[in-house]
């Protein structure tokens, strides 16, 4: 089963102040989700860099976060990596609310397995990258 996360920066303008808009597509290869949600350029970076030496510990746990799970946001999205196992398999939870009703509601909760090492190269990755550069990033898990 194959899986993958792709973040794509969308509509950057070079000159304003870096704030821009981002879709993420992340699939397990039973469910996937795609979610757009703004933010700056640099968002990513405390989250790679957390991810480049996950785990420290089997009960470390390491979140990204847009917006609060309230109804008083516009929407909410967490990507929480833990290890589920003591040998150190590893899963990203991920929680997608927009707040809208329907037809416009979407809202998703699934997990992505995974292990360190591909976390750990994804963290790099994230740690420097450049959205202004290449507008998109991707981890594919086999």
């Amino acid at each position: 089963m194959n899986s993958e996360i792709i973040i794509t920066a969308l509509n950057i303008d070079k000159d304003d102040d870096d704030f821009t808009k981002f879709r993420i597509y992340l699939n397990n290869g039973s469910a996937s989700a795609s979610f757009e949600f703004y933010n700056y350029v640099d968002c990513f970076n405390e989250f790679g860099n957390e991810l480049e030496s996950f785990p420290k510990s089997v009960n470390q746990t390491v979140i990204f976060q847009v917006g609060e799970n309230s109804e008083k946001w516009a929407y909410y999205m967490k990507l929480k990596v833990y290890c589920y196992e003591p040998s150190g398999n590893s899963t990203i939870h991920i929680e997608l609310d927009n707040h809208d009703s329907a037809p416009n509601l979407i809202k998703s909760e699934f997990h992505i397995k995974t292990i360190p090492s591909a976390l750990n190269k994804f963290g790099q990755a994230l740690k420097s990258w450049n959205p202004k550069e290449n507008s998109q990033i991707i981890l594919k898990i086999e």
